[in-house]
């Protein structure tokens, strides 16, 4: 076996013993092309992010506006807003205005680093993908700071409208005139509270740790960071999931079935008779789970294999 192999007349010559050869010249080594792919499809996935959270961006103002359109119709309380005593329909209305507008302006805030470059998660992708080669990464901490005090004040935002908007249901459920509802009854209620909860407790541990306007911005540990960035994303999570709740529990009061005298077999060809009010949160509800799945994937921190 450990015998030098002989040049036969018969056999090819790229099998004839040649000393001088190393199959080293003229292979790539495997483990090359392996970052090459590794490169890639991590460069595609980074792609891939970024169009999700331009689209969820997209869809935020979409959002706003069809929740204006749909408290603007008259089965929603008589249609509009208000904050007099003798109108709970409408004073209710203000909580889906607010609650959707927050979630739309808590869906930029999530985001806003991403789609900036100003993502710690991106520059350490971009430096593990160039590792190979002259190109470095420079941080940019004048706009990461712009970023940061953009992100504080639609938290800001987030939490004054969160806070109004569950006044207006407490105010139009004990209207004396209108007439008294309970509150708290539903099971989107009870999500929403421990959402808003939760959005508070992040709220004040962002503030304490991570703002200068405190002064203590250095008690933010790399840990800490972490579990922001984490509950941030299922704070967003359970709240894309409380909204649609919320329009679910009041598709229910508004009636969003129709007459039928024979067994509906295709309910598609009747989807014009679902009332005017139902066609628009069903819109609603479809580009608040859109929004969801596109920012969850967004913030996703996917590993560099």
């Amino acid at each position: 076996m450990d015998e030098p192999t002989a040049n036969y007349p018969n056999t090819p010559d790229w099998l004839q013993a040649n000393p001088s050869y190393n199959a080293t010249e003229d292979a790539t080594p495997a483990s090359n092309q392996g970052d090459e792919i590794t490169h890639t499809g991590s460069m595609f996935l980074q792609r891939l992010q970024k169009v999700a959270g331009i689209t969820s961006l997209l869809l935020s103002p979409v959002a706003i506006a069809l929740v204006g359109l749909w408290v603007s119709n008259e089965s929603m309380g008589g249609g509009g807003v208000s904050w007099s005593q003798g109108e709970s329909g409408r004073v209710f209305n203000w909580h889906p205005v607010l609650m959707v507008t927050s979630y739309a302006l808590m869906t930029v805030g999530a985001l806003i680093f991403r789609v900036s470059g100003t993502s710690t998660y991106q520059a350490s992708i971009t430096s593990s993908l160039y590792a190979r080669s002259s190109t470095s990464t420079t941080a940019y901490p004048r706009k990461r700071g712009i970023m940061k005090y953009i992100h504080g004040t639609i938290w800001s935002l987030d939490f004054v409208f969160g806070l109004i908007a569950m006044l207006a249901v407490f105010k139009s459920h004990n209207d004396p005139i209108s007439g008294y509802i309970a509150n708290l009854y539903s099971f989107h209620s009870w999500v929403g509270i421990l959402v808003l909860s939760l959005f508070t407790l992040q709220f004040l541990v962002g503030i304490i740790s991570f703002s200068r306007l405190s002064g203590s911005s250095r008690l933010g540990t790399p840990l800490l960071m972490e579990i922001h960035k984490y509950t941030g994303t299922y704070i967003h999570i359970l709240a894309t999931a409380t909204i649609m709740l919320g329009i679910q529990e009041k598709e229910g009061f508004v009636g969003c079935s129709y007459k039928v005298n024979a067994p509906d077999l295709f309910p598609a060809l009747n989807y014009g008779l679902i009332p005017s009010a139902c066609k628009i949160s069903h819109g609603l509800g479809i580009v608040i789970l859109a929004m969801g799945i596109c920012t969850t994937f967004a913030m996703a921190r996917f590993p560099v294999l």
